[in-house]
C-alpha cells in the first residue's frame, strides 16, 4: 500500500476544514482525503462561483465541491460541502460556526485557498506595471484569507478547550525572487510570518500553527499558469515548460499532490507536537541549488 493511501487513525474523532478544496486533482482536494483516511472528520471549503473582475481565475464549482465531500464520505469520513467567500470576514465568521455546530468541535483548520491575478501566480506583471486593483486582490485571496480563518478558527478551538491546528499552505515562491508575482508572492511570505505570530500567540492554548511551501506540483492550477507563460513564449507548449522547470529541480519531477497532503497531515497531527511556527519547504529540493 503506497505511504499516501495509509489507513493509520492517528486523526481519529478530529474534525477539520480545508480551504481551497474544490478542485479535482489539487492539494485543497488531495489535503482532505488524506485527513479522511487518517479517521477526520472533514469541511471542504470553496467559493463555488466565478468573478468576472477576475476572469482568468478559476474556482472550483458547486458540483466539483460536493464531489469532493462524496469522496471524503466514501472513506468512512463525515463531510461537509460549504461555499465560503474567504476574504470576506462574515462568511468566514458563518462557515467556522457552521462547521462548529454542525461537529460538536474544530480541530484542524487548512488554509489552503489562495490565488491571484497580474502579479502571480497564473499572470505576470513586473511591479511598474502592476495594477493596484490586482495586487489588492492577490493580498486579499492568499493572505488576508490566512487571517480572518485562522482567527475565526482559532477563537473557536480556544472555546472548545482541545487545543488544535492550523496548517498553511504557503509557496516556494515566498522564498525566492522570481519576476511578475510580486504580489502572489509578497502574500505567500506574509504567510510563513503570519504563521510564526499566530504560533507565538496561540501555544498557550495547545493550538500549533506551522506551514509548508509546496514546490511544483501537478495540479490543473499549475496547468493553468504554464499554459499562461506559453502564450507568451512562440514556439513552447505548456508541456515544455513544465519539463524545463522539472529539469531543475533535483529530483527531476513536479510534485503529486498527495505527496503535499502528506506534509500537511503530518502538520495536522499529533506527531508534529513539538512543532510551532515553522514553515516546511516541500520543493523536490529546487531552493537548495
Amino acid at each position: 500500500m503506497a505511504e499516501s493511501e495509509s489507513t493509520c487513525t492517528r486523526l481519529r474523532g478530529r474534525t477539520a476544514i480545508v480551504t481551497g478544496a474544490g478542485r479535482a486533482e489539487g492539494i485543497g482536494e488531495a489535503i482532505a482525503l488524506r485527513l479522511a483516511r487518517e479517521g477526520a472528520n472533514v469541511a471542504v471549503v470553496d467559493l463555488c462561483r466565478q468573478r468576472a473582475d477576475v476572469p482568468r481565475e478559476k474556482f472550483g464549482a458547486w458540483e466539483e465541491l460536493q464531489a469532493v465531500a462524496q469522496k471524503v464520505a466514501a472513506l468512512g469520513a463525515r463531510a461537509l460541502p460549504l461555499k465560503c467567500d474567504v476574504t470576506d470576514e462574515d462568511d468566514v465568521a458563518a462557515m467556522i460556526e457552521k462547521v462548529a455546530s454542525e461537529f460538536g468541535r474544530l480541530d484542524i483548520l487548512c488554509n489552503n485557498a489562495a490565488g491571484g491575478t497580474g502579479a502571480g501566480p497564473v499572470d505576470t506583471t513586473p511591479v511598474i506595471d502592476v495594477a493596484r486593483a490586482d495586487w489588492q486582490y492577490t493580498v486579499d485571496l492568499s493572505l488576508t484569507s490566512v487571517f480572518l480563518c485562522s482567527k475565526h478558527a482559532a477563537r473557536r478551538m480556544i472555546g472548545f478547550g482541545h487545543g488544535g491546528r492550523i496548517v498553511n499552505t504557503v509557496s516556494v515562491s515566498a522564498h525566492f525572487g522570481q519576476p511578475g508575482i510580486s504580489a502572489y508572492s509578497a502574500a505567500k511570505l506574509g504567510v510563513t510570518a503570519l504563521t510564526k505570530t499566530l504560533a507565538v500567540e496561540l501555544a498557550p492554548h495547545g493550538i500549533g500553527v506551522n506551514a509548508f511551501s509546496p514546490g511544483m506540483t501537478a495540479t490543473q492550477y499549475v496547468q493553468q499558469r504554464f499554459e499562461a507563460v506559453a502564450q507568451s513564449r512562440p514556439g513552447k507548449t505548456a508541456a515544455e515548460l513544465m519539463g524545463e522547470t522539472a529539469r531543475n529541480i533535483p529530483l527531476g519531477r513536479a510534485a503529486r499532490p498527495d505527496e503535499m497532503a502528506a506534509v500537511a497531515a503530518f502538520l495536522a497531527s499529533p506527531d508534529s507536537s513539538y512543532m510551532t511556527g515553522q514553515t516546511l519547504i516541500v520543493d523536490g529540493g529546487l531552493t537548495i541549488r
